[in-house]
């Protein structure tokens, strides 16, 4: 089923192209489709964001594992995520693959907010709960969600608030995943006007798009995550790029942290020889919090996007990037192309436009199939690095694995 609705849209990704450069007046006539579709996903995004991340903070303080080797692991996470982030930051203002290319600003209403130390801070406070609804404002709904779930840990009727949270959770999700069948339509939609209203140039723009993320991926696999491993452990890099990549093609085909759970720890049990009490606590952690495809994505997506619509990222606007990307990386919906939603939650909240993300739907699922490979093996290498620094296990593990 997931994968015809792919090979869907991308039909409709094509048909839209194609109606866009033989039929331009159809496609803007047929442009509503494509704003209801978007404003679906507008409506989704504080409440998905808020039970999300309530219940992940929630879990998270809730593991029943001991408090160094949480913070170890997190700690780690945390570092990975940064240096992705930053990483591909640098290659993408290097690059600048949208240079060449500017939408009309004129078609988007709002600028990018010109932030400042004191008015980040202020605005994480909203003087009421329903104007932070209201103004569909993420990131004070990020530090409530934040605080609720960190709250709910320490009361004892915390699990049953949870249960209720969770529940809601679920709602949003099955309601997102009717949302989400309407992709197709949105993508037809928004592709074919874009293209009516800009030409055909835009095609090779979201070439550069898959281009860059593939090469700041690659990059981050080959420097944040295989060459820290292989100074700390010692590793052959060739050896531990031939017994990591197994699950390579279980991520690129189905673009699932989740799915390719089974393998992830299969790879880092037997392959690697770490201990069952470290991977079942890193790896399934590594699901929920660690995403670093999260970081390629966001990083790329935002500066990508403000290049696009020629706005300036600022010191404090990038660092607001940074601390979003982190926080609303955990938010993350279990279905099918969910990224499309946290994406577009990312840029909403940046005050990006969100005429970009029709097409970035069309071609999502090309760029989760190398988001999911840097996911899994930035949660490998995280459990090799925290299972190294385990005094117990150094001697045993470097003899009987990374020598031979």
């Amino acid at each position: 089923m997931k994968k015809k609705f792919n090979i869907l849209i991308i039909i409709s990704l094509i048909l839209g192209i194609i109606l866009g450069i033989y039929l331009p007046n159809v496609a803007k006539n047929i442009s509503f489709l494509g704003t209801i579709y978007v404003n679906l996903l507008k409506f989704m995004i504080i409440p998905i964001v808020f039970t999300s991340i309530t219940v992940s903070i929630y879990n998270s303080m809730k593991l029943k594992t001991k408090t160094h080797l949480l913070l170890k692991t997190i700690l780690i996470f945390t570092i990975m995520f940064i240096s992705t982030f930053v990483l591909t930051s640098i290659i993408v203002a290097i690059l600048n693959p949208a240079s060449s290319y500017k939408y009309d600003i004129i078609l988007w209403q709002g600028e990018l907010t010109k932030f400042n130390i004191s008015d980040i801070i202020t605005n994480l406070f909203p003087n009421n709960f329903i104007t932070m609804i209201e103004n569909n404002a993420v990131f004070p709904t990020i530090i409530f969600s934040v605080i609720c779930g960190i709250a709910s840990s320490k009361i004892n009727k915390g699990p049953s608030v949870i249960n209720i949270i969770d529940s809601f959770k679920e709602l949003f999700n099955k309601i997102l995943e009717y949302i989400m069948y309407l992709t197709p339509i949105g993508v037809f939609s928004l592709i074919s006007t874009t293209i009516a209203n800009y030409g055909t140039s835009i095609i090779s723009l979201g070439a550069k798009y898959i281009g860059v993320a593939y090469l700041c991926s690659v990059i981050a696999i080959i420097f944040v995550m295989i060459l820290p491993v292989c100074l700390i452990t010692k590793i052959n890099p060739f050896t531990y790029i031939k017994k990591i990549s197994k699950v390579w093609l279980i991520t690129m085909t189905t673009c699932s942290s989740s799915a390719t759970l089974p393998y992830t720890i299969k790879v880092c049990n037997e392959d690697l020889g770490i201990s069952d009490k470290v991977t079942d606590m890193v790896v399934p952690l590594g699901c929920t919090i660690h995403m670093c495809g999260g970081a390629v994505s966001f990083a790329l997506l935002g500066l990508f996007c403000s290049h696009l619509f020629g706005i300036t990222i600022d010191i404090p606007t990038y660092l607001l990037m940074l601390v979003s990307a982190t926080l609303i990386n955990m938010a993350a919906p279990g279905i099918p192309n969910g990224g499309i939603v946290i994406g577009a939650t990312y840029i909403s909240l940046l005050g990006i436009p969100l005429t970009f993300i029709g097409f970035y739907s069309g071609i999502y699922k090309v760029l989760d199939m190398i988001y999911t490979t840097l996911n899994v093996t930035g949660d490998i290498s995280a459990n090799v690095i925290i299972n190294h620094s385990l005094d117990k296990k150094k001697s045993m593990w470097y003899t009987n694995y990374i020598k031979n």
